[in-house]
């Protein structure tokens, strides 16, 4: 894998567990991602928009937190895997541990003989293939009437700005991921019998799947509604769907598998049996 990006952890990074936030490990990603394929000489600096429509699918995962002003470098490389042919990874350079990954299947990207970079072999990256997600994500084609009969739950919506838009006018990836994490405390204060928030408790995401159809642009109104469907003692799992508001279409379906976090210890924390049997009954039923 090759080197193409560097950087560190901002404090405007971090959110309320203290480590960078998903949305920006995922920018870091989408940078390293479009500087290893102009660097690979796959891709021209100027058709970096494009991968805002050719991306179909991306699958991430989140194995190391990254605390304020951790240095960070991020490597690509070409992958031989059935459903993705890009990985993306940054690293903690202080520790050496692998922070956060991504798997991307871009459409039209012709990996030949010529490359600058090897192929690599799927058994080699086994921290950044898929584990607690199937490849089928069940809700996916959902109408958003269906999701909302099913049990889905409105929990975000808003419009679309420039700032958070490729030069295209079309939604930065990693934005998808920001405007689902600004959603999900509404999500939760559903879920939660207390008013307030226990401050020592958080809740990470170790791996979120997604699948992009209809790309939003600026100025598009949406909608993100979302359910939990599964509970473990350890983990729990999350379905998301976000619908352009004027044309019904939807944009993207996400798959997640989350985790709360004690904010003392930092660690994963385990759900009480009468928490976890609460949560299961709020779950969404069939699939």
């Amino acid at each position: 894998m090759e080197l193409s990006y560097r950087g560190s952890v901002n404090s405007w990074e971090c959110d309320e567990n203290n480590h960078l936030n998903v949305r920006f490990c995922e920018q870091k990603l989408w940078q390293t991602l479009s500087a290893g394929l102009i660097s690979s000489g796959l891709l021209r600096a100027d058709e970096v928009d494009s991968l805002m429509s050719r991306t179909t699918r991306q699958h991430s995962r989140f194995q190391n937190e990254s605390r304020l002003s951790v240095p960070l470098s991020g490597y690509f490389g070409f992958l031989q895997h059935d459903e993705f042919n890009v990985v993306a990874e940054l690293r903690n350079d202080a520790s050496g541990e692998v922070a956060c990954s991504a798997l991307y299947q871009i459409a039209d990207l012709s990996i030949g003989g010529s490359l600058a970079l090897e192929l690599t072999p799927s058994q080699s990256l086994t921290h950044a293939l898929p584990r607690g997600i199937a490849q089928d994500l069940p809700f996916a084609q959902l109408s958003m009437p269906q999701a909302l009969a099913k049990g889905f739950r409105p929990i975000g919506q808003g419009i679309i700005q420039g700032d958070e838009c490729s030069g295209s006018g079309l939604l930065m990836l990693h934005n998808y991921m920001g405007r689902i994490s600004d959603s999900m405390p509404h999500l939760w204060s559903g879920f939660e019998d207390n008013a307030e928030p226990d401050p020592d408790e958080g809740g990470a995401v170790l791996e979120f799947r997604k699948r992009f159809y209809n790309p939003l642009a600026v100025s598009d109104r949406y909608v993100v509604v979302s359910g939990m469907i599964d509970v473990a003692p350890k983990v729990q799992q999350f379905g998301h769907l976000m619908f352009n508001v004027a044309t019904q279409q939807c944009c993207l379906s996400a798959h997640a598998v989350a985790v709360r976090m004690d904010l003392v210890a930092r660690k994963a924390k385990s759900l009480s049996p009468e928490d976890q049997t609460r949560l299961q009954a709020l779950c969404i039923a069939s699939l």
